[in-house]
């Protein structure tokens, strides 16, 4: 059960990165494109927001469920699983941030709200990359 648990959870972080890195490349692609073709390489980024935001829900159902499963509960973990969380917690604020900016787009149809992108996406993934980075720490 724990590597089943485990696997969902790495299939989350890889969900999580791909729709990150998808987001980007795609935007970089629409900044050279003609405007018809960035107007279409433009509605691709909230698809990957959701891509990312499906990972990041299998990394929360699967880490909360591990932290009793295989840990006993949250006194058990070592101290820099909550450096861990303190980015997790980040990244999970700043992807609902992403999700009301294209959510604000689609309803008032300001695109302008668009440059908080180039803010959240890179915050994103340096939080992503940081838990990343305190997890293969805090569990060697």
């Amino acid at each position: 059960m724990t590597q089943l648990l485990l696997f969902i959870h790495l299939v989350g972080l890889g969900m999580g990165f791909a729709g990150g890195i998808g987001s980007a490349v795609t935007m970089r692609f629409a900044a050279g494109a003609n405007a018809e073709g960035a107007a279409a390489l433009k509605r691709l980024p909230p698809v990957f927001a959701n891509i990312s935001a499906t990972g990041l829900l299998l990394l929360w159902a699967t880490g909360l469920i591990m932290v009793w499963s295989v840990f006993g509960g949250p006194g058990n973990l070592p101290q820099l699983f909550w450096l861990k969380m303190v980015f997790v917690l980040a990244l999970t604020l700043l992807a609902g941030a992403q999700h009301a900016t294209y959510a604000k787009i689609r309803r008032t149809g300001n695109a302008a709200l668009g440059a908080r992108m180039k803010i959240l996406g890179p915050a994103s993934g340096l939080s992503a990359l940081l838990a990343t980075l305190a997890a293969v720490y805090a569990f060697n």
